[in-house]
């Protein structure tokens, strides 16, 4: 207490390592498993610890771990005499009002964090679910959680990749030709209308393309040298009706002009498609003011859809 006061740090004095052992040890076996050369490696090899114990030491916390309450197994030798934690005292067990309060927190900061925030929070979430065993909390988070479904691992590498813009070959399950190779230099993730999707260029059709996380299957190549592209971009102007604090302008969009709730918007992209969709997801509210050409080729798919209907 005396160093503590005087250096106000944590040194190996001050440490209980009777104590920090045998919870070193209980982690070793939350994970999976281990034998007695097993603890006797990680021991050794120990940042802090850096020591070899005996086989009689380890056996005193093993049986200190049993008398705070763990049921420990033992293999037979033929399958490595390895220690299993069976069940321990420290388990969580969330009561149904604890995790409809999960819920609904997780529900709230899903809303408003970061993609790689919103990812780490994932991964701790389903740690938890995996060690507690609880139907209910697992059932929960695979309802409300917008990453559901994913492989948090490949969402990770995609993130990466993102933040690097690195040019990658995806293999991914197109609702129209099946499993398929797509090339693209990826540029960032985000959610659009509740799904996640990846946004970048297409080395094959050299323009934007965004696709469907829960699509892909995995990242087959990650390019060393990204493809120099020469991509033409189609700029458009439109009118929207409607109030300018309510509306989310696009990353490739920025207001010219907001006068009596007629609002007027320049959109860039490589890709008319996209252009096209976010033209016609505001129905009856938008009016193309230029090019005139791109203007023309709404008023033909809006007349081909009225015939439709």
């Amino acid at each position: 207490m005396k160093e503590f006061i005087r250096n106000n740090k944590i040194t190996y004095n001050l440490m209980s390592f009777t104590a920090f052992k045998t919870l070193l040890i209980f982690s070793l076996l939350l994970e999976a498993p281990r034998s007695y050369q097993d603890i006797i490696e990680y021991f050794k090899n120990h940042d802090f610890i850096k020591e070899k114990i005996s086989i009689d030491t380890i056996r005193v916390y093993i049986n200190s771990l049993k008398r705070a309450g763990c049921v420990i197994t033992k293999t037979k030798r033929a399958e490595g005499s390895k220690f299993i934690l069976v069940s321990h005292p420290f388990e969580l067990d969330p009561t149904p009002e604890q995790i409809k309060s999960i819920s609904k927190v997780y529900k709230t900061i899903s809303k408003t964090v970061e993609i790689h925030e919103l990812i780490l929070l994932e991964k701790f979430l389903r740690k938890i679910a995996s060690n507690i065993k609880n139907e209910a909390f697992e059932a929960m988070l695979n309802k409300v959680s917008p990453l559901s479904g994913m492989d948090i691992n490949l969402l990770q590498d995609l993130f990466d990749c993102c933040l690097q813009k690195k040019q990658i070959v995806l293999n991914y399950n197109s609702p129209r030709s099946g499993k398929t190779e797509m090339e693209i230099i990826c540029d960032k993730l985000g959610f659009e209308n509740g799904k996640l999707y990846i946004y970048g260029t297409s080395i094959d059709f050299s323009q934007s393309i965004y696709l469907m996380v829960l699509r892909i299957i995995n990242i087959k190549e990650i390019k060393l040298h990204k493809t120099d592209l020469d991509i033409e971009e189609l700029k458009i102007k439109y009118q929207l009706r409607a109030d300018v604090q309510e509306l989310q302008l696009k990353d490739n969009e920025k207001l010219i002009s907001a006068d009596n709730n007629r609002i007027v918007i320049e959109a860039k992209s490589s890709n008319k498609f996209v252009l096209k969709q976010r033209i016609l997801s505001f129905g009856s509210q938008c009016t193309v003011l230029e090019p005139e050409d791109f203007r023309q080729e709404i008023i033909t798919i809006l007349k081909r859809m009225r015939a439709e209907y």
